[in-house]
């Protein structure tokens, strides 16, 4: 079964990506080359639809608790929405954050018996990780494999501490993932945007707090701070960055580690494969620590 899941996930995600380039070029979610950007060429970023249809679709069929089914599907679907009306007509910061807000407001009031201490970390937990995969996708593949290793990282986890909602949940988001890198990575067909990025971060965020609060393990903790590592040591980087030059702390720049490789001499794929591998490395690390 749990094999079953990851290969119709994948596949479903992979067959995804034509009603991703229709969908994109209907809303006009294209994404055109700027001096801010690296690539030289107009290409659609709706691709986060694949994914969220092949976890969701998988999500509504999942053996797993409606505490926890009922809140991913109904704020994945929000902020899905938010993510693709900004990749068609792009949203101010406040707009984008209020829909965040809506999202992560949705997931906690329909998840039972929390206390208000971990709704409250809950909540900002994944208003921070959904903005901080967003900030990190800036090459083809990045995004997609950096949140790839945080999924098989998460799975992992989910195992040794014995949460089978989790694990079966970090199945089907791989899959999703798996589904859609290729036409990503390398020289990609499409992007998976905004609707994407903060689709992958809230649920990441609402998937790894339940396995934390679930566990009451502080080893369970730390290994899934260092499973997180390089998107939210990058997004605190530039915030802290942002503010000591005076500038707007959610306005983009060319300061986040993939920029900084590529003035090294590296190539886009080579920066890419280095920060999926530092993901992999300390998601590792947290593996092994958590078996302590």
């Amino acid at each position: 079964m749990y094999f079953g899941i990851f290969w119709i996930a994948l596949l479903t995600s992979f067959v995804m990506f034509f009603p991703s380039l229709a969908i994109s070029k209907r809303l006009g979610a294209i994404d055109v080359p700027s001096q801010r950007k690296i690539h030289t060429e107009p290409i659609a970023r709706g691709g986060g639809f694949a994914f969220f249809m092949s976890f969701s679709g998988l999500l509504v069929l999942m053996p797993i608790n409606a505490d926890l089914k009922l809140p991913l599907l109904v704020g994945g679907s929000v902020i899905f929405v938010v993510g693709l009306i900004d990749d068609a007509r792009p949203l101010t910061p406040f707009q984008k954050l209020s829909g965040e807000f809506l999202a992560a407001g949705c997931y906690i009031l329909l998840s039972a018996e929390r206390s208000l201490a971990q709704s409250v970390l809950t909540f900002a937990w994944i208003m921070f990780l959904s903005n901080a995969i967003n900030l990190c996708d800036g090459l083809d593949g990045l995004a997609g494999g950096i949140t790839a290793s945080e999924t098989l990282c998460l799975g992992a986890l989910a195992l040794i501490f014995g949460n089978g909602d989790v694990f079966i949940c970090a199945l089907a988001l791989l899959g999703s993932i798996a589904g859609f890198l290729p036409r990503n990575f390398p020289r990609a067909r499409i992007f998976m945007g905004d609707c994407g990025a903060l689709f992958l971060g809230f649920t990441l965020g609402a998937l790894s707090s339940r396995l934390v609060f679930e566990s009451g393990n502080i080893l369970c903790l730390v290994a899934t701070l260092l499973a997180f590592r390089v998107p939210t040591y990058d997004t605190n980087l530039s915030i802290v960055r942002r503010l000591i030059k005076g500038k707007n702390p959610f306005r983009a720049d060319k300061g986040h580690f993939h920029h900084r490789l590529l003035r090294w001499g590296f190539t886009k794929e080579c920066a890419t494969l280095a920060l999926v591998t530092a993901s992999l490395f300390f998601g590792l690390v947290g593996i092994i620590i958590a078996s302590l």
